[in-house]
């Protein structure tokens, strides 16, 4: 699907299937296109007797239908979720729906901008200049790990306990979102999926399907191909893909950046001046002094220490 413009500023699809093991679909995707960009969501649901199922469509729902109506901002991003997280958290409270929740990862575009919203193991990717760059970070037990360098990427792939997640929607009374902003180009493209797809392909397949194919016919083909390799899970995918041409405009807030540390995180009753104080600009890679300077200048001390101490000894053993 376009927008109606003339020259469509994004085009995008998105897919979801039970997979091959599980009878129930508990994935929920959304796709609305809207002047400024769009609104893209993908949520991957848990909890027993269809609660799952339940909360991946509250998340989803309850996040488009709100901001459909505010302007694009991270403010309005992060309390959209604020709210899924709790009238998902308040229907969880029934006996019959303990252990409800869901991830959920969620796209604003406001061209020339994006805003990314994160909870959980589902995924955002970004595929720019044929380079795929995983945008989020998982919220699992074996994420963790890997990130404290306890597990490789591949032991966490197999590991017992890779469905384990630690952040979820409506699993606390508060929520605990990660927020990340990027300025866009024409030609990025962006896929959303649960971890039905990304646990099952490798990122270099992904990177092929989405680089290869326009956004409706990947969906299908990464949904074929997750399934072939057994489909163990639900299977969710989400791609959008920016048209040549973006409009030149400003936006009156500033970018809450992926930076070398991780996305930044947002904790429900965050103060809104945080959102706006953060520097809109890519984090700039050190500079040649600014890597070597500290190392350059601890040689030179040590060379004139040096120095100093064999003309002392050279002294001292002169008859």
């Amino acid at each position: 699907m376009a927008s109606s413009d003339s020259l469509p500023l994004v085009f995008s699809a998105a897919l979801t299937d039970p997979g091959r093991k599980r009878a129930l679909n508990e994935d929920a995707v959304s796709q609305t296109l809207m002047p400024y960009g769009g609104i893209f969501v993908v949520a991957d649901g848990m909890g027993g007797h269809r609660t799952g199922e339940v909360a991946s469509q509250m998340a989803v729902s309850q996040i488009v239908e709100f901001l459909k109506r505010e302007e694009p901002s991270p403010q309005g991003l992060l309390e959209a979720f604020e709210l899924a997280n709790e009238a998902i958290y308040l229907a969880g409270q029934k006996p019959e729906s303990r252990g409800m929740g869901t991830t959920c990862t969620a796209l604003w575009l406001d061209l020339p901008y994006a805003l990314i919203a994160h909870v959980g193991d589902s995924r955002a990717y970004l595929l720019r200049d044929g380079e795929l760059t995983q945008l989020t970070q998982d919220h699992s037990w074996v994420a963790d790990r890997v990130r404290q360098g306890l597990l490789s990427e591949e032991e966490a792939r197999n590991h017992r306990w890779r469905n384990v997640i630690t952040n979820a929607l409506g699993s606390f009374p508060q929520s605990k979102v990660d927020l990340v902003g990027l300025r866009v180009q024409p030609g990025d493209v962006f896929l959303l999926c649960s971890d039905g797809l990304s646990g099952v392909l490798e990122d270099k397949v992904l990177a092929e399907m989405v680089n290869t194919n326009p956004p409706e016919p990947a969906v299908a083909q990464l949904v074929k191909l997750a399934n072939e390799w057994g489909g163990p899970d639900n299977i969710s995918a989400v791609v959008v893909t920016v048209g040549s041409q973006l409009p030149q405009r400003t936006r009156p807030y500033a970018l809450p950046l992926h930076t070398e540390g991780g996305p930044v995180r947002l904790q429900s009753g965050t103060d809104p001046e945080i959102l706006t104080t953060q520097i809109a600009e890519p984090v700039k890679k050190p500079t040649f002094w600014g890597r070597w300077g500290s190392l350059i200048l601890l040689g030179l001390w040590f060379a004139l220490l040096g120095f100093v101490l064999l003309n002392q000894f050279g002294h001292k053993g002169t008859p």
